[in-house]
């Protein structure tokens, strides 16, 4: 674990939640046609090691997506608290971004200009309570651990990449100045206007395929039913149909077909 200065020094604008920020210029959409057989090569051999949603994508979709990831992670500032800088990890935690964003055209969620990669799970100041990740108008925070388990780990539906990145998705489409992404904003608006009748079903049920900490609040509804979506698709179709619908609407992508996108030029 990082010795504890250090980690107050990087954390303390953690409690700030959504609560303003620098303001950055608007960074445009890369060529996606640009990229090295020599980035494509090494990037492959890393993502390919972890993520099986990108080994099932077909030749032509693997450029498209490991070229998101470069220019992904070329856009960002990697801090390591309390473990070595390290290129392969910054690649995968860009990779589980673009896993997220793989079929919205604005992808780099491009308010964000720093990902701080902690060993493990870590608290905030005074707080007694432990994080895996978080997202602030300052940066996204993932634990490494916790990253490596999320990926490794299919069994639970949790995802703690999955889940900030969801999170980080939205505050740049709803709370930030740029990338805005309007196929996006157009269906979460619509994806969270018909969530309250799957809501009140969880509650007169009394029980949901969704873990109990989804129906905390909306956001967070929003990013465990991502971390569902993609960790266990063919579970939650199986058991929220309609919400698996509203999710591949939102996000442009179907993770049970073989390209996942499903529309190239998504409005």
């Amino acid at each position: 674990m990082p010795e504890p200065y250090t980690m107050r020094t990087f954390l303390r604008k953690l409690k700030k939640v959504f609560s303003g920020g620098d303001d950055i210029s608007p960074a445009p959409v890369p060529d996606e046609t640009i990229i090295s057989d020599q980035i494509y090569n090494n990037y492959s051999f890393i993502i390919g090691s972890l993520f099986n949603y990108f080994n099932e994508l077909p030749e032509n979709e693997k450029r498209r997506f490991i070229t998101r990831v470069h220019y992904f992670k070329e856009s960002k500032k990697f801090h390591y608290i309390g473990l070595e800088h390290n290129e392969d990890t910054a690649i995968l935690v860009s990779a589980s971004a673009v896993q997220v964003t793989f079929g919205l055209k604005n992808y780099l969620l491009s308010h964000f200009k720093d990902i701080y990669i902690l060993a493990d799970a870590y608290r905030m100041d005074d707080d007694e309570e432990l994080y895996i990740g978080h997202v602030a108008p300052d940066g996204i925070y993932l634990s490494w651990k916790h990253f490596l388990y999320g990926y490794s780990n299919k069994s639970d539906n949790i995802n703690v990449a999955v889940h900030e990145m969801s999170h980080a998705l939205l505050y740049n489409n709803f709370f930030a100045q740029y990338g805005i992404d309007s196929h996006f904003r157009l269906n979460y608006e619509r994806f969270s206007s018909s969530t309250g009748p799957i809501l009140a079903d969880v509650i007169t049920k009394r029980r949901s395929y969704l873990r109990s900490y989804a129906f905390s609040n909306l956001h967070e509804f929003w990013a465990v039913s991502v971390e569902a979506f993609f960790e266990n698709p063919a579970g939650l179709k199986d058991n929220m149909s309609e919400l698996y619908d509203a999710l591949c609407k939102v996000l442009n992508q179907d993770p049970l077909t073989p390209n996942k996108i499903l529309k190239s030029e998504p409005c």
